[in-house]
């Protein structure tokens, strides 16, 4: 039986997932699964995402690969913006009562569980995808590679 590698489709699988998973983050937090657990464990779950997120990135060279085929400057835009809807969620999310519980009810559940490690991607993304190439000519085909003609 010949080795026939498998046709990957990694931007369809990546889109599927990221949708299905906000999706059930949103479902979940409507109908109030995370606020039935103990906040501990519900940041506990939370700290999970985000493990399990950046070790997608980390450990799975297709999908590593797929994202670097974006230079590192819409990286860096998606991280700070992302760093930035994190930041806010959790300084609105201090100034309840219970900051823990508070991550539990939409819309900060889905900052907590789709945002954060989504967030921890894209700062990963803008560290280690390679800077956009300089634009260069070859030797040969510069004008000063050749003199003029005598």
């Amino acid at each position: 039986m010949p080795n026939r590698p498998i046709a990957e489709n990694t931007a369809r699988v990546v889109a599927v997932t990221l949708a299905g998973w906000a999706g059930a983050v949103a479902w979940a937090a409507a109908e109030g699964v995370f606020a039935r657990l103990d906040p501990l464990a519900a940041l506990a779950l939370a700290a999970f995402a985000t493990v399990f997120a950046a070790g997608t990135y980390a450990l799975d060279g297709g999908v590593r690969a797929f994202l670097h085929r974006a230079p590192r400057a819409p990286w860096l835009a998606a991280a700070v913006l992302a760093d930035l809807v994190v930041a806010l969620a959790v300084v609105a999310a201090l100034a309840h009562a219970d900051p823990l519980a508070t991550l539990t009810r939409l819309p900060f559940a889905w900052v907590a569980y789709f945002g954060i490690p989504l967030a921890a991607v894209a700062n990963l993304a803008a560290l280690t995808a390679p800077a956009a190439p300089r634009l260069r000519s070859r030797p040969a085909r510069s004008p000063g590679a050749k003199p003029a003609a005598p």
